[in-house]
């Protein structure tokens, strides 16, 4: 054996241990590094559990019953999954709190109340029914079934309605609304017991809500939806549409519903699309009810304000009425104002018209009305793919220079929107040179350095989110700059958290300072954010907390993901108490709430 092949066969043999010694260490490596990022990941996980232990622990803190019973559901919610007992009784704990509010004025047994009895007992049924109503949704969400026990536990006195109300036919919404919006969250796990609760609101009548459960029944089972579909219409058959507004309404809706789907989109598609399957037989007596009603000299408003929606099925079962319905139209067109004309030919156009002429319609409009018609025509187009034609349109025929850079910024903030929302940052890059407002083109920016980012382009996406930073300000004047400026500290939450952290940190500090002003201010000219020293927590001029989850959630999980300690420390700088217990629900629900599409369902 030569000395030559006895060293090529040591070295041979030298190569293949040093390869196998270097796969087993890089195994080794591997999987301390996956050991490592499980009790990372753990670790979080329990300090997220610890700090929704003490969002609960706060709520008895709170004067406010509607801010108590809010913390009380919101951390009964993210503990349903890891401690299921104790979040049933927070939620009863949140119910029983409401309660506490239902302090209706007292009037002397046999007495009526005054006007002013009156309209104090009708604000607090609709504070107390609307925030009974939103945590009956989220309980319902996790169990149709307790939240219906608690419906039923909490029943709420129901005043005497404005006499306005009287007069027009309506009512006050009351718990047959709530076990229907209950239905429609059970159609979701349990169909069959959907169906059950919807035949028990059927029972007690129209309303319409109706339509809403039936769609939820629709989509879990088409079969099921075509059932209750058909218990509707039978009971349709034995009553008057002519003064029933919300039967009137269903038999309208179940005809339009049941039409075969079209291939272009409209603004009502926004919600999703459904198709609801009846027999030609059935949508011939809907036909025959509805025009039976229409034609009486009782036929309300209502009825007729839908009637032009079905012509067409009018025209396929009731030939011989078309001209008589038309006719009915006429003469009750001549009685609308020019603002109720403008409305139904709006309608028209959302269905059958193209975005310039709504836009050249909202022109005619009150004022009003111009400013939603024309982002109804701004949306119309983005959805429709035909925004380089309305951006035509507006360049060519709006002859006001403010009017036509705000309608040209509006139309790209949307189709922002659109591609935000489809993750299409090809458009998005294409969008930047048409983007004129600084804080939304900020904005755009900061999607794309996103998927940059995602894409390994480190460098690329940091150099972006740097210039994008120069074009926003710290604060929140208006909502595009609270946009941006959110939006970017979302990105660097993902791309460079220490950046993050340095914008976000800085922007707290402003608004406990903005806050502050607010509050001396709130003294003189009252915005309904305070009452009784306390901020509500859920005020319409406040984010909704899921809806700020499903929102900024990623960025928030990213920098907590980087740092939970910091990030908590960032919730808790702020200064009202109310705003720091808002910040770390927010931080423990971007956590928890990992479930991008259920957090979307849960905003809606």
């Amino acid at each position: 054996m030569s000395i030559k092949s006895t060293l090529s066969r040591s070295l041979f043999g030298l190569s293949l241990l040093l390869i196998v010694s270097l796969s087993v260490f890089g195994q080794v490596n591997d999987k301390e590094k996956r050991e490592k990022e499980a009790e990372r990941k753990q670790q979080i996980e329990r300090k997220t559990y610890e700090l929704v232990d003490e969002i609960a622990g706060a709520a008895p803190g709170f004067k406010l019953p509607e801010n108590r019973s809010f913390i009380f559901a919101a951390a009964a919610d993210l503990l349903w999954e890891h401690e299921e007992p104790r979040a049933r009784n927070l939620f009863w704990d949140a119910l029983n709190t409401l309660n506490l509010m239902n302090t209706s004025s007292q009037v002397a047994k046999g007495a009526k109340p005054s006007a002013k009895e009156k309209e104090q007992n009708f604000n607090e049924y609709s504070a107390v029914f609307t925030l009974r109503q939103q945590l009956l949704q989220r309980v319902a969400r996790r169990d149709p079934q307790l939240a219906l026990d608690m419906l039923r536990g909490s029943r709420q006195a129901t005043p005497e309605p404005p006499a306005e109300w009287v007069r027009n036919g309506f009512s006050l919404p009351d718990d047959r609304l709530l076990e229907q919006q209950i239905a429609t969250q059970a159609a979701a796990r349990d169909p069959q017991k959907a169906l059950q609760l919807a035949r028990e609101s059927l029972e007690k009548g129209f309303s319409f809500q109706l339509i809403g459960l039936l769609a939820k029944l629709n989509q879990r089972d088409p079969e099921i939806g075509t059932k209750f579909a058909g218990e509707i219409i039978n009971k349709l058959r034995g009553r008057s549409l002519a003064s029933d507004l919300a039967g009137a309404s269903l038999a309208v809706s179940l005809l339009t519903f049941s039409r075969s789907p079209t291939t272009e989109p409209t603004l009502s598609s926004l919600a999703g699309t459904w198709q609801l399957k009846l027999e030609e037989e059935q949508r011939r007596d809907l036909v025959e009810l509805i025009t039976n009603a229409a034609l009486t000299e009782s036929g309300n408003g209502n009825l007729l304000y839908g009637l032009s929606d079905i012509l067409p099925e009018i025209k396929q079962f009731a030939p011989e009425r078309l001209a008589l319905v038309q006719k009915k139209l006429a003469a009750f067109n001549q009685t609308l104002t020019k603002e109720q004309r403008t409305s139904e030919e709006y309608i028209s156009l959302t269905r059958n018209g193209t975005p310039e002429q709504v836009l050249a319609l909202s022109d005619t409009a009150s004022d009003n009305d111009r400013a939603w018609m024309q982002q109804q025509a701004i949306q119309m187009a983005a959805m429709r793919g035909q925004t380089d034609s309305l951006r035509e349109y507006v360049n060519a025929e709006i002859p006001d220079e403010s009017r036509r850079k705000k309608l040209l910024d509006a139309l790209a903030t949307e189709q922002i929107n659109q591609a935000v929302s489809k993750g299409d940052t090809d458009e998005l890059q294409k969008l930047l040179p048409k983007i004129r407002v600084k804080e939304e083109r900020a904005r755009a920016m900061s999607e794309v350095a996103v998927a940059l980012e995602k894409k390994g382009d480190h460098d690329e996406a940091l150099s972006l989110l740097d210039e994008a930073q120069t074009l926003v300000k710290t604060g929140f004047e208006n909502e595009s700059q609270t946009n941006a400026l959110l939006a970017l500290v979302g990105a660097y939450a993902l791309v460079e958290p220490a950046k993050a952290f340095g914008i976000i940190e800085r922007t707290v500090d402003r608004a406990n300072d903005e806050m502050a002003k607010l509050l001396i201010l709130d003294k003189f000219i009252s915005f309904g954010i305070i009452k009784k020293g306390e901020i509500l927590m859920q005020h319409s001029g406040m984010i909704p907390i899921d809806f700020a989850v499903f929102k900024y959630g990623k960025g928030v999980a990213a920098l907590a993901n980087a740092d939970f300690d910091r990030t908590r420390a960032v919730a808790d700088r702020f200064e009202r108490n109310e705003l720091r217990l808002m910040a770390r629900l927010l931080l423990a629900q971007a956590l928890l709430r990992h479930d991008e599409q259920a957090m979307q369902r849960e905003a809606q």
